[in-house]
């Protein structure tokens, strides 16, 4: 990849956290850099920030990525949407007929929700959550509403259900998989998730599908596939994202079911015209097939490396790890690298080793719990996946575990890292994080 000379023009299309960080870290490298950003939307919601403005924790303008986060590098957002362009002179057209010309273009246009195709999903109260004015339907309808029901059980459907719950508001999830939390976790994980959500009242149906939403005007109760009936208020959609690259065909961008394609240096199939973020179809970091990565962090990432790269670097994107962490009431939980699920789907065969540790020395007060799992691929012995689960913050455990699975540590490696130990902070020397559970391994004499 060339570098990029000094009078280029760098066009942004999008203006999700790819977008903010590519400007920063672009301005960061070169401060005379040319970039210009485009996006559709007048202010830029923080996705993961949503059940926590719902929840009211934190007001809406706090929920909305801040307009320096790009200014303050002297970079114009133009507020308007890219609907066509010739790749050939190296220009874009908005929707209010502009023109914009570039150098290097790059898209990073993020997802848009799906909405199922279900019966009455037009009725009034069926809100979604992804563009600022859905954020604010929501608000409005959380302040009037009592009963809601979540379709889709992933990270943010759990966190909003959580959310209205603390509330005091009445809340349904209803899953089409067999397990919360979108199949990121194995099964013994996934059901210590659901008894969580059931303590705290949350009513679960899992494995079933809404066919119907009935009302008059407004929704009034989701009937299921097998004819149950459940009243509700309001219902909100949680139901997974889709790229968003309708532009792709006339810039003769190559795309498939999961994005636009793009090569290890996040090139497409257009000569300099790029892509990161949801808009791209991401591929696993251990097997180098498509594999979703729908993640802010990835996009952040994308984003460094193409910074990287523009001024003279040749960093590749090697595919996606996935470390991510949430929290729902009490219990905190993360994974990194695949499943036991992920392995049997990928014909891996796997060891896996499992340990029930706790989050400080065991001979302090108010020890509590912490699960662990590891996966190693049996053919070499290296770790390719994770799983922790608790009542402590495990982001930094998680953390760790992506890169243990990025620097391709064995199990022997895993077992003599390095780490630190203090009684009110570490878990028991002896006990340390996955280090215990992949230790068990040895101890059984499974690998």
């Amino acid at each position: 990849m060339l570098k990029v000379e000094k009078d280029e023009k760098i066009l942004i299309v999008g203006g999700g956290p790819g977008s903010r960080v590519l400007n920063h870290y672009l301005h960061m490298l070169n401060p005379d850099v040319n970039v210009t950003l485009i996006r559709d939307e007048d202010r830029i919601a923080n996705h993961c920030s949503i059940p926590y403005v719902i929840d009211g924790r934190v007001s809406m303008e706090k929920g909305l990525a801040p307009e320096e986060t790009v200014t303050k590098f002297g970079t114009p957002i133009i507020k308007e949407k890219v609907i066509t362009g010739n790749p050939d002179a190296k220009y874009v057209v908005t929707d209010k007929g502009n023109r914009y010309s570039y150098d290097r273009l790059i898209f990073a246009t993020g997802s848009r929700q799906l909405v199922p195709p279900i019966e009455g999903v037009d009725l009034g109260n069926i809100l979604k959550i992804r563009a600022i004015d859905d954020f604010r339907e929501t608000i409005e309808v959380r302040d009037k509403a009592q009963s809601f029901v979540v379709l889709g059980a992933g990270y943010i459907g759990l966190e909003i259900a959580a959310g209205l719950r603390r509330l005091g508001k009445d809340v349904t999830i209803i899953e089409l998989m067999p397990h919360v939390a979108g199949g990121r976790y194995d099964v013994d994980f996934m059901s210590m998730l659901e008894k969580e959500l059931e303590e705290h009242g949350i009513k679960l149906y899992l494995g079933k599908k809404a066919a119907k939403f009935g009302g008059n005007g407004s929704v009034e109760y989701v009937e299921l596939d097998d004819g149950t009936i459940i009243k509700t208020d309001a219902v909100i959609l949680s139901t997974g994202i889709v790229p968003r690259v309708d532009y792709a065909k006339d810039f003769g961008i190559e795309t498939a079911k999961g994005g636009i394609i793009i090569n290890e240096f996040l090139e497409t199939s257009t000569p300099y015209i790029y892509a990161l973020g949801d808009c791209v179809q991401t591929k696993l970091y251990l097997t180098d097939k498509p594999f979703p990565g729908e993640l802010g962090s990835n996009a952040a990432q994308m984003a460094r490396i193409l910074a990287l790269n523009f001024n003279g670097y040749q960093i590749p994107f090697n595919g996606v790890i996935n470390p991510a962490v949430t929290t729902l009431f009490d219990i905190h939980f993360g994974s990194a690298g695949i499943t036991e699920i992920d392995a049997q789907r990928e014909g891996i065969d796997i060891y896996v080793g499992k340990a029930k540790n706790t989050d400080i020395y065991g001979n302090m007060p108010e020890t509590r719990p912490l699960f662990t799992k590891v996966l190693f691929r049996k053919d070499d012995k290296v770790i390719v996946g994770g799983e922790i689960i608790g009542t402590c913050n495990v982001a930094g455990f998680v953390d760790v575990l992506g890169q243990l699975i990025y620097r391709k540590a064995t199990l022997e490696e895993v077992v003599t890292m390095h780490f630190s130990t203090h009684p009110e902070m570490t878990p028991d020397p002896a006990h340390p994080y996955f280090v215990f559970a992949a230790q068990q391994l040895l101890a059984k004499g499974k690998a």
